[in-house]
């Protein structure tokens, strides 16, 4: 048996070291909408620490024989935290973000080891096998490209039994369904394409190409090899209260998804690749 974590306290004190020294990742002097972020985002992270935990509790295995690989880590907090509750911990994101030196060094400190790879690459720089957990959250809605080549690399690089966790938002969330009867899109304003294209804007992942509902998040990770063990709903802020109600009668109306899944075979994929699905 585990002794019970406190991942809260570990949560704040990794987000408070944060916001008394920023990252600013691409030196752009976003520090202070880095902290704004790390607010914004910090009922996310604490959920995503408390199910991740949940996921090693299950395993059996002490924590320091359980390595954890998280894509798309960002500023690292979801990393630092679970390697300060004792994880072996690898974060993977951009060249363009793990190439900071600060943020390098922040990891170095708390022994997180860093990858960089660009997901469109369809290859990860680890070892088949070397992971018992994947982490991706927040990442699948930012990618331009098809996904199944990225689930078949995160297949490979689970163990046999591996858990993979994904947080994004609900394509067909309350707010969105709001908006299309309004005759409002759903996706990124198109401000949002210059804005991703400036020097001065820490944008170059922040656009959401492909949001997804839950029965497509789910065959997503059929397809991949693995079998679903829970599929949630949650809301990253506090809602209104005709809202709060309406999401007690119907939660699949929720802004958010979390899936936890289990790695049930290899899968071998038969990719044909052409200059247009790259």
């Amino acid at each position: 048996m585990h002794r019970p974590v406190d991942c809260e306290s570990v949560l704040d004190a990794v987000i408070g070291e944060l916001c008394q020294a920023p990252i600013d990742l691409l030196n752009i002097g976003d520090q202070a909408g880095e902290s704004a972020y790390l607010e914004h985002s910090r009922c996310s992270y604490l959920r995503t620490l408390r199910d991740i935990v949940a996921m090693a509790d299950a395993l059996g295995a002490p924590y320091a024989e359980i390595p954890i690989l998280e894509i798309g880590a960002f500023l690292g907090v979801v990393s630092c935290a679970l390697a300060r509750l004792g994880f072996p911990v690898t974060a993977l994101d951009l060249p363009e973000f793990v190439q900071n030196e600060r943020l390098q060094e922040r990891y170095r400190r708390y022994g997180v080891a860093c990858l960089a790879a660009n997901l469109r690459d369809y290859s990860l720089p680890a070892d088949t096998g070397s992971f018992a957990i994947v982490i991706m959250c927040e990442t699948l809605e930012h990618l331009n490209f098809n996904p199944l080549p990225v689930m078949a690399e995160v297949n490979r690089l689970l163990r046999k039994e591996g858990g993979l966790y994904l947080s994004l938002p609900n394509q067909a969330s309350l707010v969105n369904r709001v908006k299309l009867l309004c005759g409002r899109s759903v996706h990124n304003p198109i401000s949002d394409f210059a804005a991703q294209l400036s020097c001065d804007s820490n944008m170059i992942v922040g656009l959401h190409w492909r949001e997804y509902t839950a029965a497509e998040l789910e065959e997503l990770v059929l397809r991949s090899g693995f079998s679903v063990d829970s599929l949630g709903f949650y809301t990253t802020h506090r809602a209104s209260l005709p809202a709060r109600l309406l999401y007690l009668l119907c939660p699949t109306l929720r802004g958010n998804l979390t899936l936890a899944a289990t790695k049930v075979e290899e899968v071998a994929p038969d990719f044909h690749f052409h200059a247009a699905t790259r």
